[in-house]
């Protein structure tokens, strides 16, 4: 056993501590670059949607990205079709990364960036309270009622019952229902489960489904060279967002990093203004406040909780 006098320990210490604050800084700006690129990966489906049906964009835009995963998985020497793909959490997972997927992208593709971007922005907030229901997690009075305030303001972006209510939000309503899913199968993966594997399922799925809703669309649109680039720059911006965020999961503590899955809200935010002339009504901005603010301050307490029980052991 290794003795060290209090110089040599507080010493340690602070080598430490200063790593894991360097190693939290770079996943921070990981995570930040991941949710910029799913950001721009919205404001390109919402230009492609423009000119070619959802069924063609989704179809397209998943084989281009599933191309991407399957490559790695070959490069790494794994095989896609193994009886890994019938696990449980697998299938939850990829029940709910199709089903969200194509709530989000028709959602992207019938209302407004900004919308479609703050109405997502209550999905963590929904993991906390499927989590709490579904994988027993303990969740104390103040994230219930973070959540609450959360699903609040989701009711005024929407406004159910109101002249300005749009039923195509109901879409990302679905999305935020598919993505919770998701991330509770992804908690419930054994680790010998690669995330290229599911990754590869899932956007199999839904190059499938796009397929399958093709034909109850409007016919397969001509892709010119400017769609082109929006459907490469669609599926790059997902497999970047990607390798971002499962670096940052990995170097930093979920705790410090989880808040900054918000600034996607931000550059939703820029690239609708700037770019494509969306400016939020007032209550959607408060609505928007609510749904991010309530759900920092569920990391926040969660957090908290974390450190008082590393204390007590």
């Amino acid at each position: 056993m290794n003795h060290f006098n209090p110089a040599e320990w507080l010493l340690i210490r602070a080598f430490a501590t200063i790593g894991m604050v360097m190693a939290n800084t770079r996943a921070i700006l990981l995570m930040t670059a991941a949710m910029a690129s799913f950001a721009i990966s919205d404001a390109f489906i919402n230009r492609a949607s423009a000119s070619i049906p959802t069924g063609q964009l989704l179809a397209i835009s998943s084989a281009i990205s599933f191309a991407v995963f399957f490559a790695v998985l070959l490069r790494n020497g794994h095989s896609l079709f193994t009886k890994e793909v019938f696990h449980r959490a697998v299938m939850i997972r990829t029940g709910g990364e199709v089903f969200g997927s194509l709530g989000y992208v028709m959602a992207l593709t019938l209302i407004p960036l900004a919308t479609a971007s703050a109405l997502l922005q209550a999905q963590p907030l929904a993991v906390t309270l499927a989590a709490a229901f579904f994988l027993g997690e303990r969740v104390g009075v103040r994230r219930w009622t973070a959540v609450g305030i959360g699903f609040f303001g989701v009711l005024l972006i929407i406004r159910p019952g109101a002249t300005t209510f749009d039923p195509n939000m109901l879409w990302a309503l679905l999305g935020v229902a598919g993505l919770t899913a998701r991330d509770l199968g992804t908690r419930m993966l054994p680790k010998t489960i690669t995330t290229p594997f599911v990754s590869a399922w899932a956007l199999l799925l839904l190059t499938v489904l796009g397929l399958v809703i093709s034909p109850f669309e409007d016919p397969w649109q001509p892709i010119d060279i400017a769609v082109f680039g929006w459907l490469i720059g669609i599926s790059l911006m997902v497999v970047l967002a990607f390798y971002c965020i499962t670096g940052a999961l990995r170097i930093g503590e979920i705790s410090a990093i989880a808040p900054f899955r918000y600034t996607r809200m931000v550059f939703a935010l820029f690239i609708a203004i700037v770019f494509l002339g969306e400016f939020p009504d007032t209550w959607t901005w408060v609505g928007i406040l609510l749904i991010v603010g309530s759900g920092i301050y569920a990391f926040i307490r969660e957090r908290q909780i974390q450190t008082l029980a590393a204390r007590k052991a």
